[in-house]
């Protein structure tokens, strides 16, 4: 997952690792961070596959030296293989944050790429739809104890049911706008 919000970045052009994880941070969301301890390795595995290119930038104010990272052509050769990728519903919040960071390149995909992967996540949010459903319908035929409990239960399957709805409109929206554009 952050394979391809590196390849993405520097898609956009070269940047060094503090913007790298400044951006990441703020596109994960409140509550996940990516420490430098987990993106600098990833840098450097990147680096040696020939994915990322390193220059080193001499003293800046503070007297250290400044790492920025530019994509190479294998680079962006495997940020198509990654934004091609199908979508693995399991766990659905890490294919939702995927999914996020996928639409954020689309400019650098083609038309094609793009609707396979709103096409990917619409059949994602339509199993879990479908789950919802059949869980609530149980829980309205079986009645388990305690009472409390299951009316909660329906209470958020009754959220998740407008979220996924709310969800899948944008998606089928989206799919057919692009669907309209000219190539």
């Amino acid at each position: 997952m952050y394979e391809l919000f590196v390849l993405g970045e520097l898609m956009t052009g070269e940047k060094h690792g503090y913007m790298l994880q400044d951006v990441l941070n703020n596109a994960v969301g409140l509550g996940r961070k990516i420490s430098s301890g987990t993106l600098y390795p990833l840098l450097s595995r990147m680096t040696e596959a020939g994915w990322i290119h390193l220059r080193i930038e001499e003293e800046t104010k503070g007297g250290r030296t400044r790492k920025i990272y530019a994509i190479t052509d294998a680079g962006r050769e495997r940020f198509e293989e990654l934004m091609k990728e199908t979508l693995e519903p399991n766990p659905e919040a890490e294919a939702a944050l995927i999914f996020r960071f996928k639409m954020v390149y689309f400019g650098y995909v083609t038309k094609e790429v793009r609707l396979a992967c709103l096409e990917d996540y619409l059949q994602i949010i339509r199993r879990s739809r479908e789950y919802v459903s059949r869980f609530e319908a149980y829980l309205q035929s079986q009645q388990p104890e305690p009472a409390k409990q299951r009316n909660q239960l329906l209470r958020m399957f009754d959220y998740r049911k407008r979220l996924g709805e709310a969800d899948e409109a944008w998606i089928t929206a989206e799919i057919e706008r692009i669907q309209a554009e000219e190539d």
